[in-house]
């Protein structure tokens, strides 16, 4: 049996040495944190250095593929894994009635690569715009909630609640609320009901 230290320092060799590695160096930390939550039965019963460096091996491949799907930095689709491309949206255009400029943060959002479905994207990136559009609509209507910066820094950004908290000095319990509360505000606008 691996001690700790051994086991953390296995899966991080793992992971360095992956090829899904390269150019996602800052994910270090959770390729490791998602690889040692999967491996860690296998460190607990075996005794076999060569068994459990397989096993390892497969489970930071699966690992870091969860992670960059989940971080939007990959796709599934009918090839397998693919590289996500980055597609700015510049100008968030607002309401149809509302002609006043947005200000505020740039919206980087993730695409697939174009050549994979042209009509998967063009439907995406019009529910993306809606969206931004209600978003936008929202923020305006309510601007002390902060609902532009909230949706900004969680699906944007991908901040976890806790952050967003500390990042906005806010509670996270608050945070919570007013993520539901825009969730809901959204839902209402898209399904054709103003604010």
């Amino acid at each position: 049996m691996l001690l700790l230290e051994e086991q953390r320092s296995l899966i991080e060799k793992t992971v360095r040495n992956n090829k899904n590695y390269s150019g996602n160096e800052d994910l270090l930390e959770d390729f490791c944190s998602e690889a040692f939550q999967k491996s860690y039965m296998i460190f607990n019963s075996s005794s076999n250095v060569q068994k459990i460096e397989n096993y390892v091996a497969k489970v930071v491949n699966t690992s870091i593929l969860c992670v960059l799907k989940n971080s939007g930095r990959v796709r599934r689709t009918s090839k397998g894994f693919v590289p996500a491309k980055e597609v700015k949206i510049a100008d968030i255009k607002p309401a149809e009635n509302d002609n006043a400029p947005l200000t505020g943060p740039e919206f980087i959002l993730d695409f697939p690569d174009p050549k994979e479905n042209i009509e998967e994207i063009l439907i995406t990136k019009d529910c993306l715009q809606r969206i931004a559009d209600a978003v936008t609509i929202i923020n305006r209507e309510v601007p002390n909630q902060n609902f532009l910066d909230i949706f900004y820094l969680r699906y944007i950004k991908n901040m976890k609640q806790r952050e967003m908290a500390e990042y906005l000095n806010l509670s996270q319990s608050e945070i919570s609320k007013r993520l539901l509360q825009l969730s809901k505000l959204i839902s209402k606008i898209m399904d054709g009901g103003n604010s």
